[in-house]
This record gives C-alpha cells, structure tokens and sequence, in this order.
C-alpha cells in the first residue's frame, strides 16, 4: 500500500479521469487523499475518498468561465489562450503549493499524481524552499502538448515537395512558444515569487517533462508520432468513463435496436450554455434523415430553443458505457475525453471546436482518419448532415476506428500508472 495525494484543478474535464483513476487505486488498497476545489466534495466523499480542498484562487467554479466579462471579451485564439492559461492554471500556483505542503508536513511519505496543468508541485521541482512527494507522475486529460520536431500540438505541418518537414515543425511550435509567451512570463513571475532558482521550459513542455514522469491518457494512433518524446512520457490509455447505476433509461431506449443508425450529439459537461453551437445544427441538419439522433445535453431539456425533430430523442443525461455502444456516429465539440471514448468503443466522430484544446482533438480526429474536422465551432445544420452522410457511407474511416479500438482495449492504464508512481 501507498499514501497517494491526487490532486487536479476544479475543471470536470480534467478532474473526472483523476477521479475514477483515485477510486481504481484506492480498490487497490492505497491510500488516497484527493485534493481539488470544495465543489466537488460530495463526489469525493461518496467515493470513499479522503478530500482536502484547496483555498483561494486555486477554489474556482468552471460552470462559471464561460461569464467572466473580461473573457467574454475575448475570441478564441492566442488572447483567450493566455487568458485561461493565466488564470485557470497560473494564478492558482500558490495555493495549490500550500495546501500540498501542508499534506507533506504532515506526511512526507506521500507520493502524487496530479493533472498537467495542477502546478502546485511546480515551485519545489523548480527549487524553491519545501517538502516534494517521494515521487511525482503528471497525468494528461488532454492530447500531448510537448513540442517535437515530428509534429506540433495540432499535428505536423504542411509542407510542398522536398520541404524540410522537421523544420517546419520546429518553427511552427517556436510561433506556438511566441503566441504563449504572456503567459509563459506570468508562469515565470508567479515561480520566483514562491523561491523558485530554475528557469522553467516552454509552458506546453515544462508541464510534461518536469513531472517524474508523465501519463498520456491517450494511445498510439490517435496521438501524434513523437520520436524525440523522452522516455519519461508514456501513452497509457483511457481509463473507463464509469456507471451510474441509479440511471434509468427512457421510455424510448428500446428503439435504440439497431434497425436504423443512431447518431450521438453532445456538447459536453461544460461547454453547453449555448446548445445552438452543435446539439441545435445536428438536430435539424438530420431531421430528414434516416438516423436516430440522441442528444445529451448535459443540462435541462428546456434548454433547447428549437422543437426536437421526429427523429430525435433528448436526456439530460446517459452514461456513455451504456450509449456508446449502441451508437454509429458521434458529433461532439471536441473534447478529449468523450471523443477517445467513443473511438475506443469503435465509434467515429464529427468534431466541432474551437477553443481550449479542442482544436488539437479535432486535428488528431482527421489526420488518423477516425471521422471528420469541422474546423468551426458553429458548424451549419447543413455541413454537419453533409459530414454524417459522409462518414456513416465511409468504410475505410469505420475500419480504421476498429483497429485503434483494439489498441484502447490492450491497454490497461490503471496498471500503468500505478507502476509509474511506484517506480
């Protein structure tokens, strides 16, 4: 048995993999200690999970990003980019550095496995004055951020006959580096304030080759090729997206039967105050189609501004270990969780996204021909019928899903990552 603090930011898309990971370990017989925003308390404790919270500016709301004014001001690109990186995941440092010392004074015979943009580790690794875990192991919800000369965080670049293609890429994560570099000088501020002697790397490689070691929550075949990665960074697979065993299907479950394609459309957990960006478009671009459409909204069904087609059921809510199965298709906004979900249960996907990191989700979606990039976070009702159609028709896509299918299903990332933390 080991004494394990897990600690992630308090954004349910990077929490819950560090969640379901800490109930895995805890079934194991270590001894967990989850550290994350007091909102998530409840879903701690009912796990069975001992909970600290951190304070300050580390304890925010992401239900409410999305009605900060100052972002709202902003587009999605480079301004936003800085913006969330700074406050989200910079800003926090400090009280994430104390509460984790604080566990380390009372305990130092604990080791950690956080989130990659958890950074309250950070300023002891950097050299500042505290106590470090006996060893750390950085866990990636996200696709891989660590530039390489094989590709960048949205693929390789690119190039015309006879071009240089690693040079290509060496520029373009050099640009990518640039545009960040706001918040790579806040990073640094915020660092030296705590003690820190080191300089820290490029915020997007830092976060990765910091840590003792790094899990991916991804496999190869849907990450980019990276040859240079260092041998500290290991793809380990998804963990499994959980039951809800008090769910209780709707009236209309049986018609998922198989007799017509059932087509999967969501927003996701956060991203869906605004249902006309994807969940409307896809309702009414397939409404004359021979599909069936289930929407999980991830909200209240009076959130929806348009009449529900004939063709279309909506919940709030469906565990997608029940879903996915029965699905053909799934059209998303691109994050990274439900999209390798849906692949590793041997489903193609429609991306439509544009801000965080659902660009790079839907740029690995492409490039490894799992389905197709809308490019756009408000696709017409038409662009995403014309998509279905096409990937619903496309043999070569669906093989191709099946073959990384059977990759997700050979890995067993709760074993992995035990053994990283271990050493």
């Amino acid at each position: 048995m080991a004494k394990i603090i897990i600690a992630a930011p308090p954004i349910t898309g990077e929490l819950l993999p560090l969640l379901r990971l800490a109930r895995g370990l805890a079934g194991r017989g270590h001894q967990i200690t989850v550290v994350t925003g007091s909102r998530f308390r409840a879903d701690v404790e009912n796990a069975g999970l001992a909970f600290t919270p951190v304070t300050g500016l580390a304890d925010f709301d992401d239900r409410l990003v999305g009605e900060d004014p100052e972002r709202m001001k902003l587009t999605p690109g480079p301004d936003m980019l800085n913006y969330d990186w700074k406050h989200a995941f910079v800003d926090p440092i400090p009280d994430q550095h104390a509460v984790l010392q604080h566990l380390l004074e009372q305990d130092p015979d604990q080791y950690l496995i956080s989130n990659v943009v958890w950074l309250g580790a950070l300023p002891t690794a950097m050299g500042a004055p505290g106590l470090r875990p006996r060893r750390w192991v950085a866990v990636s919800a996200v696709p891989l951020t660590l530039s390489s000369d094989d590709t960048t965080f949205f693929g390789p670049v690119p190039v015309g006959p006879g071009d240089d293609q690693k040079a290509a890429n060496r520029a373009a994560n050099a640009q990518f580096a640039t545009m960040m570099q706001p918040a790579q000088d806040h990073l640094g501020e915020v660092l030296r304030s705590l003690g820190t002697t080191k300089t820290f790397p490029t915020f997007s490689d830092g976060i990765i080759t910091v840590p003792d070691a790094a899990a991916v929550l991804t496999v190869p075949g849907f990450e980019f090729e990276r040859g240079d990665a260092p041998d500290s960074v290991h793809l380990v697979g998804i963990l499994p997206s959980g039951s809800a065993p008090d769910w209780n299907p709707p009236a209309w479950w049986a018609e998922l039967d198989g007799s017509r394609p059932v087509v999967v459309v969501t927003q996701g957990t956060v991203a869906n105050r605004d249902l006309s960006e994807l969940v409307e478009p896809t309702l009414t671009g397939l409404a004359d189609l021979d599909v069936t459409v289930v929407a999980a909204l991830g909200r209240e069904v009076d959130a929806l501004s348009i009449p529900v087609p004939a063709n279309a059921r909506v919940a709030e809510f469906i565990p997608f270990d029940v879903l996915l199965p029965k699905a053909d298709l799934y059209i998303t906004n691109g994050g990274n969780g439900g999209t390798q979900q849906a692949i590793a249960a041997g489903v193609p996907v429609i991306a439509a996204g544009l801000t965080e990191d659902k660009p790079a989700v839907a740029a690995r979606v492409a490039h490894h021909g799992l389905g197709v990039d809308l490019q756009t976070a408000t696709p017409t009702p038409e662009a995403v019928a014309t998509a279905a159609q096409l990937v619903l028709k496309d043999d070569q896509i669906r093989d191709n899903v099946r073959k990384l299918a059977q990759v997700y299903a050979a890995h067993d990332p709760l074993s992995e990552i035990e053994r990283l933390i271990l050493g």
